[in-house]
């Protein structure tokens, strides 16, 4: 078991004895924190609670879809033991590789992604249970993933105009599943001689990683001429492929505003990371620690487990992780972004496909309880998540949970408990405002079995 599954465990355990939330590191928590400084992201933009949201009827479906599949895919994948941008810091105190971005850079020479089929991807996501999906179009790095007119570094420049985020694009709208695009307005490319890629700042070291005595000053105007930039490739990914459900900023202070991002695409949803309020709250790696106001998503590296781009080495995340994941966040009204980086080569990795087909297998008995439902009372009046629909109370026992299921002040007693799983009726008893189940262990699985109560 490894670190970032004991610490799931001890949360589970914990939660399930003593009523308690309690914190789950998927990826270290100090590292985004550290990674949010360096993109201009304040503690005021990255935390648990927005209060509004997009109204127009075309955006409602973010809180009601709940599972979402994030993509992290670019140069970094040729490398196979960096992270996609932040490997070209030096000297970082989290567990990464180290490239100059010089070399970096060059990677992009070697990079020809031809098993990457965005058909084969999608539908078999859509297959699994997502219900949205987010694709990289632009990391830090400044490799645009598609031919745009505002690039010097790209599909364009590099792989004959291949226009990935079309293939993504196209694929989605034909499978019905929400377009989601990652888009990064801090572009490290269109800065490499202005910054110190030094990440201690102890010394000022150039793309090489050679010390140097000073950075030079910028030119007049290089700054506004990023932010043209930025907001002219926003403006081509906004236009250029159709409907798009989500846009899902990585820094940034308002290249173009929300208000602007709306009129060209009214019904989409914004994340909050662009120095404007957006429409939903979020965290990075870690599960939230109380419960949140408003629309809330928690993006969560999990193949691999600790790094958003593919590694040779990292381990992957489980189903049965997945779905503890996304049945707690779920159990708050909150929305699961899983993370996938696929292979130099486009593929998939062999580890995410086991663990899509785990957690297709249970959304086949058990996806009703975490789609278009609202969080039930978990944990001030249930010792286990609960989801609701109308007259039906979901109830989610993880794997390690075998004392008595109970659930407080509720005004009558359910006609029927049935496990999900199996379709069996199991028995329960209703006293005083409080229901109570025990589930024997034979009729358990390995992974989350849910019971739906229905009245």
């Amino acid at each position: 078991m490894g670190t970032k599954q004991r610490l799931l465990y001890k949360f589970l355990l914990l939660i399930a004895t003593s009523l308690a939330a309690f914190t789950v590191s998927a990826q270290d928590d100090e590292v985004a924190k550290a990674q949010h400084t360096i993109l201009g992201q304040n503690s005021a933009q990255v935390g648990v609670s927005v209060p509004s949201r997009n109204t127009h009827p075309d955006a409602q479906w973010f809180p009601k879809d709940g599972f979402g599949l994030f993509i992290h895919f670019g140069l970094a994948t040729v490398h196979g033991g960096i992270d996609l941008s932040w490997g070209m810091l030096a000297n970082k105190p989290w567990e990464d590789g180290e490239i100059t971005p010089a070399a970096y850079w060059k990677l992009a020479d070697q990079w020809n992604p031809v098993n990457f089929n965005a058909e084969e991807i999608v539908s078999k996501a859509k297959k699994t249970g997502f219900r949205y999906i987010v694709f990289t179009t632009k990391h830090h790095d400044g490799y645009t993933m598609w031919p745009s007119k505002y690039s010097t570094f790209g599909v364009k420049q590099k792989l004959n105009g291949r226009d990935l985020v079309k293939e993504f694009t196209d694929a989605c709208h034909k499978h019905g599943i929400k377009v989601g695009l990652y888009y990064s307005p801090p572009d490290w490319l269109f800065d490499a001689k202005y910054r110190n890629w030094d990440y201690s700042g102890k010394k000022i070291l150039d793309v090489n990683h050679q010390e140097i005595d000073r950075l030079p000053e910028k030119p007049a105007g290089h700054d506004q001429a990023r932010r043209e930039m930025v907001a002219n490739q926003m403006r081509e990914l906004l236009t250029q492929y159709g409907r798009v459900d989500l846009f899902w900023f990585d820094g940034g202070s308002g290249e173009i505003s929300n208000d602007e991002i709306r009129k060209l695409q009214p019904g989409i949803v914004i994340n909050r990371r662009n120095g404007e309020p957006g429409d939903y709250g979020d965290t990075e790696g870690v599960l939230p620690t109380k419960r949140f106001t408003g629309w809330f998503e928690t993006n969560d590296p999990c193949w691999p487990s600790r790094w958003w781009t593919y590694s040779t080495s990292d381990r992957m995340d489980t189903g049965a992780d997945v779905i503890e994941k996304l049945v707690i966040l779920r159990a708050w009204g909150g929305n699961f972004l899983a993370n996938v980086g696929p292979k130099a080569d486009g593929s998939l990795p062999e580890e995410a496909l086991e663990a899509w087909n785990e957690i297709e297998g249970w959304m086949k008995h058990s996806g009703e309880s975490v789609y278009d439902v609202t969080g039930g009372a978990f944990p001030e009046k249930d010792n286990q998540p609960t989801t609701i629909k109308k007259d039906t109370v979901y109830v989610h026992m993880f794997p390690n949970f075998h004392k008595t299921i109970i659930l407080k002040e509720i005004k009558s007693s359910p006609k029927q408990a049935i496990l999900l799983r199996t379709g069996e009726n199991i028995p329960f008893s209703y006293s005083e405002g409080e229901i109570r189940l025990n589930v024997s262990p034979e009729k358990r699985s390995r992974m989350v079995d849910t019971i739906k109560l229905i009245w």
